[in-house]
């Protein structure tokens, strides 16, 4: 766990307690494969959805700690599962600069790994949690799915609307961010309108963590994300970045992106030469001002968030959370 909580002395120490339960729910299971597990779960230092989570039962009046931190433990364990499986999909060899899963154990492990990992998840939720909390993230895992699975059918399109981009990183990103403010609030018995106001606040933090995120793979030198600059058109990704560069010239950033289109249902084409078209396109797209347009989008979203933290009653809770959507926006910049 990093420091990132540390200006919030109580979230912290209540995260460290989550983080504790985890680890026994790890250790529990009797897998094989639980020291791995526990060294992916880890790598995960800043613990964002459990956070949420936890600020958003500082909403309702009726919060059971434990109950809560069992529910925050399980949506960390679904989002470290996503992570192994994305993994998998996209072929990607390193998380956050170590080995991933499946390039260390193999892709049926990891596969088995990141199933196991679901169930624990579910294990958590149903224990104690109120039963919407486990059907919330029941669909919640559905529309994960749905979504990496219409990305991965548009790789190396280069195509891709505003509309499909931000439909995308809704089911990727941003309904995890969502379900987690939401089943806080709902869990600690939160009025109905306070609840559903929190669910859009996790809706717009998340949208906008995922266009920083996809601006960082534009702009970041490698030690920041633990990944090269472009990799993301690398790998065939369409993100804001680029879609707004393919507006503002669409025939010479598809000059520079045609190199990559034959990587396009065939064998992975990584090498030196695929990575370095993909470095030259997403340079071209910086200097056409995509990466500038796609913050100003990151930043709407963030006005929204706090739009709707502004109508919630002042507490505590409200203050972390209208500072952690500043923050977000400003990360690695």
């Amino acid at each position: 766990m990093t420091d990132f909580w540390k200006d919030y002395p109580e979230l912290e120490a209540r995260l460290r307690r989550v983080v504790t339960l985890i680890d026994e729910t790890l250790a529990a299971g009797g897998f094989p494969l639980e020291r791995e597990l526990a060294a992916a779960a880890e790598s995960d230092g800043k613990l964002l959805r459990p956070g949420l989570l936890l600020i958003g039962s500082g909403f309702g009046h009726a919060a059971d700690p434990a109950r809560i931190e069992r529910l925050a433990a399980a949506i960390e364990l679904l989002h470290v599962a996503t992570l192994v499986h994305d993994d998998i999909i996209d072929e990607s060899p390193v998380r956050r600069g170590q080995p991933s899963l499946h390039s260390s154990l193999g892709v049926k492990r990891a596969v088995l790994a990141g199933d196991w990992l679901f169930s624990r998840c579910f294990l958590l939720s149903s224990d104690g949690a109120e039963p919407e909390a486990a059907r919330g993230l029941a669909r919640l895992i559905a529309a994960i799915c749905s979504a990496e699975i219409a990305q991965d059918m548009g790789k190396y399109d280069f195509s891709q609307s505003f509309r499909a981009y931000f439909r995308t990183i809704a089911g990727k990103t941003a309904a995890l961010f969502s379900v987690a403010l939401h089943a806080g609030a709902a869990e600690a018995k939160a009025p109905a309108a306070l609840v559903q106001g929190l669910r859009r606040t996790g809706y717009c933090v998340g949208m906008a963590f995922q266009v920083i995120d996809d601006i960082l793979d534009f702009e970041s030198e490698e030690d920041v994300l633990r990944k090269p600059v472009g990799r993301d058109i690398a790998e065939g990704l369409c993100t804001l970045p680029l879609i707004h560069a393919l507006r503002a010239d669409p025939e010479g950033m598809s000059a520079l992106l045609k190199p990559l289109r034959g990587a396009a249902g065939g064998e992975r084409a990584f090498g030196a030469a695929h990575d370095a078209a993909a470095s030259r396109a997403a340079a071209r797209a910086a200097e056409l001002g995509g990466v500038e347009l796609a913050l100003a989008d990151a930043r709407l979203f963030t006005d929204r968030a706090l739009r709707e933290i502004g109508t919630l009653p002042p507490s505590r809770s409200r203050d972390e959370l209208s500072a952690l959507a500043e923050r977000l926006l400003h990360r690695a910049r």
